[in-house]
């Protein structure tokens, strides 16, 4: 497997992450989609994909390097962390949790990179999160995987068109099984009968959840986590095996928006 390496050029201005102020929208901090991404979060970042830091990269790193050296940065790094509240929104919840993931995972892989080569160094990144995946969220991806399933027997438009209905945006904006991970996005092309589904993620929620100022790299994107643990793992989990769902990723480094491509093989 091989990674396109991270751009080295600069981090670009920023959308500030949206607030109930800036939203203008009440729908978006608490309707159907910030509820789902809230909870996703806590079972999937926070639950699931949190002890890959401190019980896998920690580990390696302690022995690969100075671990009293280590062991001070790892602190000082989950010093940073957002507090979630009471009195926060389901949708700045979820900001907050995706934040604190995103920058300790992004400090780790930092850290390793200092220390293998880039095949060891990706080797390591991906292999251990699809193990976490398929060690602790077999539910998840069967549940992605049941999407094909269900889209399998779907006849082709009668226009040919490709353009998703109404109804299919208004789902997708509602229920997006996986706006936990993206933040908003829309449909661009949608073709059942022929297991195609086009994603485009105009800002994705790993680049702009966390403050840039408290990145462990404030000049630059978060594009170790994204290319290795979002890209890379996603797309090894989903590779389309046994007409199953293969998904790729088109991330638009150094800018923060994403295509991600889902196929599947229809049934005859």
């Amino acid at each position: 497997m091989s990674i396109d390496a991270p751009t080295s050029a600069p981090a670009p201005a920023r959308p500030d992450v949206p607030s109930r102020s800036q939203a203008g929208e009440l729908f978006y901090h608490w309707g159907p989609q910030a509820w789902i991404d809230m909870v996703m979060s806590k079972r999937m970042l926070v639950d699931r994909g949190g002890p890959m830091v401190p019980y896998t990269f920690l580990p390696i790193l302690r022995i690969s390097g100075d671990p009293e050296q280590i062991d001070r940065d790892w602190e000082e790094i989950k010093s940073r962390r957002e507090k979630v509240r009471l009195t926060d929104s389901p949708r700045e919840r979820w900001r907050k949790r995706y934040g604190n993931f995103v920058r300790e995972i992004e400090w780790a892989l930092l850290e390793l990179r200092k220390h293998f080569t880039q095949e060891q160094y990706e080797s390591i990144v991906v292999g251990t999160g699809v193990a976490l995946a398929n060690e602790n969220s077999t539910d998840f991806i069967e549940m992605m995987n049941s999407m094909t399933e269900q889209s399998a027997n779907a006849t082709p438009g009668t226009d040919g068109s490709t353009e998703p209905g109404r109804w299919q945006k208004m789902m997708f904006e509602m229920f997006n099984p996986a706006g936990f991970l993206t933040g908003p996005a829309e449909i661009t092309e949608y073709d059942p009968a022929r297991g195609e589904v086009t994603m485009f993620i105009p800002d994705c929620a790993w680049h702009i959840c966390g403050a840039q100022e408290d990145l462990p790299n404030p000049d630059k994107l978060p594009e170790e986590g994204c290319l290795l643990i979002c890209k890379g793992t996603f797309e090894e989990l989903f590779k389309g095996e046994d007409s199953g769902l293969s998904i790729q990723f088109e991330p638009d480094l150094p800018e923060t928006s994403c295509t991600a491509r889902m196929s599947w093989k229809p049934q005859a």
